[in-house]
C-alpha cells in the first residue's frame, strides 16, 4: 500500500490543495502516522486498516482537553474506507518533539518541569470515573477484565505467545515473568480501578525547547493500576542520569511510598520482558520481522539489571 498516495489524497481532499511536504513519523507500533506541510500550517494524518485503533482519540481527547491538558484537535475522521481503503483521522499540530529524542540534552530543571506536567495528566484522570473493570482499551471499554490481577496475567500469556514465535524471550525470562507476577500477586489483586494513560513513558509526551508542549496518541486509556505507567517510564530509562532524574521527580510528586517504588520496579522489568518478545514481529513499518541479535542482548543486560534490583528490594 502506498500510504505517501494515501496521505496525499486525504489532504487534497479535505484541505483543497496538494501536500507541500509529507513526512512519515517514525516512532510507534501501532498506527501508520505522517506529518504533512502545507500552505496554512502543519497536520498530522494517521492511518489504520483497523479504525479501533483511532476510535479511541475522538473520546479521549475532549476527556484530556476538558481537563487542562495541551492536545491536538481532530479536524476530519473517515473510518468508512470509502474514500482510500483504510480509516484514517487529521488532526492538528502540536509542536515538539517526542520526550525519548531530547531526554538526554534536557536539564534537570527542566526534566523536573515536564515530570511535573505528567504527573499532572495522571491527576487529572484520577477523577474520571470508571465501570469498575480492569485493562486498556480503545474505542470502547468492551473487553475489560474483573481484576488488575487479570490484565497482568494477559500480558504474560501475550509474551508467551509472541515467543513461540520468535524465540526471542527463551524459558529463563519466561520464568522470571510468572515469579514477578506470582509474587505481587496479593498487590495486583489489591489495585482498584482507576482511569490513567499508560503509553506516557519515551513518547507521546511533547516537548518543544525545553518545556512540555502536550501529549498526543491517545487512542487508548486504561482502567486499573497508574503506577503500571510509572512502571513504564523506568522500564524505559533505567541506567541512565536523565532518566533518573525525570523518574524521581515523578515519584516524589505522586508522594510514593518504598512498597509503590518497589511495585515499579517490577513493573519495569516486567515490561522490558514483554518489549523483548516484541523483537522480530513487525507491526507497522515503523518495525521489522528481523532479530536484532546486539539490541536483544542489551535488553537482556538491562532486564538482568533490573532483575537484580528487584531481588534485592
Amino acid at each position: 500500500m502506498n500510504f505517501e498516495a494515501l496521505v496525499s489524497a486525504i489532504v487534497e481532499k479535505q484541505f483543497a490543495e496538494p501536500p507541500l511536504g509529507i513526512r512519515r513519523m517514525t516512532m510507534g507500533a501501532c498506527n501508520e502516522v505522517y506529518s504533512v506541510e502545507l500552505s496554512s500550517g502543519s497536520v498530522i494524518v494517521r492511518m489504520n486498516e483497523n479504525g479501533r485503533y483511532l476510535k479511541g482519540s475522538e473520546k479521549n481527547i475532549p476527556i484530556l482537553r476538558s481537563l487542562g491538558t495541551k492536545v491536538p484537535e481532530i479536524l476530519v475522521s473517515d473510518y468508512s474506507m470509502q474514500f482510500v481503503p483504510i480509516c484514517y483521522q487529521v488532526q492538528s499540530r502540536l509542536i515538539g518533539t517526542d520526550l525519548g529524542q531530547v531526554i538526554s540534552s534536557l536539564s534537570d530543571g527542566q526534566l523536573a518541569a515536564i515530570a511535573q506536567h505528567v504527573v499532572a495528566v495522571f491527576r487529572s484522570l484520577q477523577s474520571v470515573s470508571t465501570n469498575g473493570k480492569y485493562g486498556y482499551f480503545e474505542d470502547d471499554d468492551s473487553g475489560l477484565y474483573d481484576s488488575w490481577s487479570e490484565v497482568m496475567a494477559a500480558m504474560i500469556a501475550e509474551v508467551e505467545r509472541r515467543d513461540t514465535k520468535t524465540g526471542v524471550v527463551g524459558g529463563n525470562l519466561l520464568g522470571v515473568a510468572r515469579q514477578i507476577f506470582s509474587d505481587c500477586k496479593p498487590y495486583f489483586d489489591s489495585v482498584p480501578s482507576i482511569c490513567f494513560y499508560d503509553d506516557i513513558s519515551s513518547k507521546n509526551v511533547l516537548v518543544h525547547q525545553g518545556v512540555f508542549s502536550g501529549v498526543v496518541d491517545l487512542d487508548g486509556l486504561a482502567y486499573g493500576d497508574p503506577l503500571e505507567a510509572i512502571g513504564r517510564m523506568k522500564a524505559c530509562w533505567f541506567g541512565t542520569r536523565h532518566g533518573q532524574v525525570y523518574l524521581s521527580e515523578v515519584e516524589r510528586c505522586l508522594n510514593l511510598t518504598e512498597r509503590q517504588r518497589n511495585i515499579v520496579t517490577a513493573y519495569a522489568l516486567l515490561h522490558r520482558i514483554s518489549w523483548l518478545s516484541e523483537k522480530g514481529i513487525q507491526w507497522n513499518r515503523n518495525t521489522s520481522n528481523t532479530i536484532d541479535s546486539e539490541a536483544v542482548e542489551r535488553d537482556r543486560k538491562t532486564i538482568a539489571d533490573l532483575y537484580c534490583l528487584v531481588t534485592h528490594q
